[in-house]
């Protein structure tokens, strides 16, 4: 290899100088690059803080609405009552039972059982009496041979992703509110539509389009209440009042120990197995030794 030749002292100096400059414009340039990786991070987590609270607002149920259900609730201590024909207590309509000598279980107007069920729309439990017992409470109901009060309640919002549990309940009441005579159906609906556990429910369109697919009147008025979820502040402390320590269902000296909770004639309905609770058979000597006193 040739010999290279030796820099003079000035040539050294300015070598040195350009290498420094070299290095110089180097460490700027990753000072750039650094400000500019800090300045898009700190951007791309203000806007996943944004988008979490966006979401947050749009699946949170607002509670700031405090309408109370004024049509219905008022005739069932805060639930949504169900007579002959399958048509709602109201303040104007009163579809008191008329029992036919084929309704089952026999009974007198006098003697008529009334049931009433607690229930969490995103309950499994609440699904798996419903899907059990709906069919022969509907021919009870709908014959005049009992009466049956629905009353929906949430504490099961942090078992769905999108607050199912408040939303749905806010939208029966919607229902019964601006159509009752189409609740019995959409109160089925909401079951058969129930989603898993830790999944995404219905969002607030699907709700609608379920009062929809019942034949529900006053649509405009369905849609708008449960956009606005009208009714989530009540259903807040309603469950809160029902579920906190002490307190007792209204008519009773009974606590809500779960749902769902049955009663008839608000005596509980009880049982030692799943399997027992949801037994029609079972369910139907209870309701019959009722219309019997």
């Amino acid at each position: 290899m040739a010999n290279q030749p030796k820099l003079t002292r000035d040539q050294q100096r300015e070598a040195a100088r350009a290498k420094a400059r070299e290095l110089r414009e180097k460490h700027q340039a990753n000072e750039k690059r650094k400000k500019l990786t800090i300045q898009v991070s700190v951007v791309a987590a203000i806007l996943a803080v944004v988008a979490i609270i966006v979401v947050s607002i749009v699946s949170s149920p607002s509670t700031q609405g405090g309408e109370v259900p004024k049509n219905v609730a008022v005739f069932s201590k805060g639930g949504i009552k169900i007579g002959a024909d399958l048509k709602a207590f109201t303040k104007t309509t009163s579809p008191t039972a008329t029992p036919t000598a084929s309704a089952t279980p026999s009974a007198t107007p006098a003697a008529v059982p009334n049931i009433k069920i607690y229930l969490d729309y995103q309950c499994p439990f609440c699904q798996e009496f419903e899907a059990a017992n709906t069919t022969q409470i509907q021919n009870w109901v709908s014959k005049g041979a009992a009466t049956v009060e629905f009353h929906p309640i949430s504490f099961l919002d942090g078992n769905s992703f999108n607050h199912y549990s408040s939303r749905a309940a806010n939208a029966a009441y919607c229902v019964a509110e601006n159509s009752p005579d189409a609740f019995f159906n959409y109160n089925s609906l909401l079951y058969a539509n129930q989603p898993a556990e830790g999944s995404a429910g219905p969002d607030n369109n699907a709700l609608y389009q379920d009062a929809v697919n019942v034949g529900a009147t006053n649509l405009p008025n369905i849609q708008k209440c449960i956009n606005s979820n009208s009714y989530g502040k009540w259903i807040a402390d309603t469950t809160t009042s029902l579920t906190s320590p002490g307190k007792l269902i209204p008519e009773t000296k009974l606590q809500l120990t779960g749902t769902p909770f049955v009663m008839v004639n608000n005596q509980p309905y009880t049982y030692a197995s799943n399997a027992e609770r949801n037994d029609p058979a079972r369910f139907n000597q209870f309701v019959q030794s009722f219309s019997a006193q």
